[in-house]
């Protein structure tokens, strides 16, 4: 049988799979479609990145705020297209940083993204559009979530968007990666070598100190990094959704190759591990291809 390959994402191939009658007989049932392989997990396990930010003022103008002006961004937009090289070329966010919340962890749990603007800095054009604030932004990441949330149909109708539950922050230790993330990332933009550009923190603020206005802080204003993962997950054991050769159990030539299959996040960005997966998948079905021509 032809290798079929589903690479829908994290989000639709769980779904499509149950639309296809792969998934919890009882949760099917309930949509009126027959079960033709009953994999519990399917649409389990969804985990993301989940992170808070903190934005400060320049004490001296930037070059970002004025170039983002819509007449410049917009000439610089081609400038860079036909030459290759312009302002919108660059990268406004390039260093990176991972840590620890405390020295028991094994592996960094919080991600430091610092970035050369605030948050929702778009291209403006006064009086239509006012300038965002000239500031700076550290984006705070908790990379080794424990809270784990689900894909779920809402109908057996297709077209139809499934049941999205992340569950955020239904672990303790999430909560106490991003705190910690917070305290360090505060603590960063007081040293003294960061004097000559921090200007006044303008978001959450200076009032924001106690575990608990930092806990409200999060619970209000945290978003995904959009790097979710999980939903089929691969394993050795009967109960996972594909096998360690991303075949989906119980169901003859079909393989998923996408960042549903992760059993766990790594801890950073999820392109590299996404591409690996691809290119793991190529090699078996390469592989596979040659035995049959051999035989």
């Amino acid at each position: 049988i032809p290798d079929s390959i589903m690479s829908c994402g994290v989000i639709n191939t769980p779904q499509l799979m149950m639309l296809s009658g792969i998934g919890d007989s009882g949760e099917l049932a309930a949509h009126g479609i027959e079960t033709k392989v009953d994999r519990r997990q399917v649409g389990k396990n969804l985990q993301d990145h989940v992170s808070v930010i903190l934005m400060y003022r320049r004490k001296q103008p930037g070059p970002f705020l004025k170039m983002m002006r819509a007449d410049r961004i917009g000439l610089d937009f081609v400038k860079t297209y036909l030459t290759g090289k312009g302002f919108s070329g660059d990268v406004p966010g390039g260093v990176v940083a991972f840590l620890k919340s405390d020295a028991s962890r094994p592996l960094p749990d919080v991600q430091l993204l610092f970035t050369a603007a605030p948050l929702g800095a778009w291209p403006y054009m006064s009086p239509f559009k006012a300038p965002f604030a000239d500031g700076f932004a550290t984006r705070i990441v908790a990379v080794q979530p424990e809270s784990r949330g689900s894909v779920k149909l809402a109908s057996s109708v297709p077209v139809a968007a499934p049941l999205i539950h992340q569950n955020f922050l239904s672990s303790q230790r999430d909560w106490q990666s991003l705190r910690a993330g917070f305290r360090v990332a505060r603590n960063l933009a007081s040293q003294p070598s960061m004097a000559p550009f921090v200007g006044a923190e303008f978001f959450p603020g200076p009032k924001c100190e106690s575990d608990e206005e930092i806990d409200e802080h999060i619970r209000k204003t945290s978003i995904t990094v959009h790097h979710p993962a999980g939903t089929c997950r691969m394993g050795v054991d009967a109960g996972s959704v594909v096998d360690p050769e991303l075949r989906v159990r119980g169901v003859a030539g079909l393989r998923v190759v996408d960042a549903s299959v992760m059993p766990d996040l790594v801890c950073g960005n999820i392109n590299a591990a996404v591409i690996m997966i691809a290119e793991k998948a190529a090699d078996l079905i390469r592989s596979r291809a040659q035995q049959s021509l051999a035989a």
